[in-house]
């Protein structure tokens, strides 16, 4: 049998073979086994265990396959939180912590808010962890990424109501009226799907990642039904592909011309976020 470090140094060279980054192969390792780097080196000059070695052999099929490692382990990392993702989600992604630390900022103790296409829950749950008086709600359109959600949200152990429908129906339906609205929708162009890095197309959901006319589709869905649901002064916040910015900005004032739309660039100086207070 060979220890862990050896077993690690053939799957670099692997990765190597593949053209792929050999620290994934690290990340696969600590993360399938739940370790950290203090752990793995205390173990490394162990004899891996035959279960472990099982584990790790399928585990890196997959990997050099192409399938993200999320997905492999079922855990992603987003504000120093450990989520459950799985196909039916897509994976959190760190630009997003951008975007609902700036949400979060504008909001008020006891303010009811909303994350509209919350996938596996990750920006609602931590809005909770963050401020427990505030009153939170999450939609999705699809039963299976709420399951996802609904799941991380009882190991997190905080309360988020969850409901299923199309952008803001599930709220208008129940009379809910919101001081923030924040989401993340699918936002890519479906012609710009061949840009996309092959791992993204093959695995993540393309419903989570695609939107018709021109990746705007969502927004003009949230964006018809706002006054139904937003109480004076709430604070909205999207997320946005990096040349949105200023044709979003079009569309909302063009609906809503009185509203001051803020584009907001990332840590990267890309433009992320579209922001305005209603």
């Amino acid at each position: 049998m060979v220890n862990y470090k050896t077993r690690l140094s053939n799957a670099k060279e692997k990765c190597v073979e593949r053209h792929i980054e050999t620290a994934r192969a690290e990340w696969l390792m600590l993360d399938l086994f739940e370790w950290s780097k203090a752990d793995y080196l205390m173990h490394m000059n162990d004899e891996i265990s035959v279960s472990h070695l099982k584990m790790f052999d399928e585990a890196e099929c997959r990997m050099l396959n192409g399938e993200p490692i999320q997905y492999i382990t079922g855990k992603q990392t987003f504000y120093g939180e450990i989520f459950n993702v799985n196909k039916n989600c897509l994976i959190p992604r760190p630009e997003t912590e951008e975007v609902m630390l700036h949400f979060y900022h504008q909001l008020k103790k006891g303010d009811t808010v909303v994350d509209v296409g919350t996938g596996s829950g990750n920006i609602p749950i931590v809005l909770k962890k963050l401020d427990s008086t505030l009153n939170v709600y999450a939609t999705d359109l699809y039963r299976n990424a709420l399951t996802v959600a609904k799941a991380n949200a009882q190991h997190h152990q905080v309360e988020v109501k969850f409901l299923q429908g199309d952008g803001l129906t599930p709220l208008i339906e129940q009379g809910v009226k919101v001081n923030g609205l924040i989401s993340n929708p699918p936002y890519i162009d479906n012609d710009e799907a061949e840009m996309m890095e092959d791992t993204v197309l093959k695995y993540e959901p393309h419903s989570a990642l695609f939107a018709a006319n021109n990746g705007y589709k969502v927004y003009d869905t949230i964006l018809d039904r706002l006054p139904e649901v937003l109480l004076p002064n709430a604070k909205v916040v999207f997320e946005i592909g990096f040349a949105q910015g200023p044709k979003l900005k079009e569309k909302i004032i063009a609906k809503y011309p009185t509203l001051d739309v803020q584009i907001i660039k990332d840590i990267n100086n890309n433009d992320r976020i579209i922001a305005f207070v209603w």
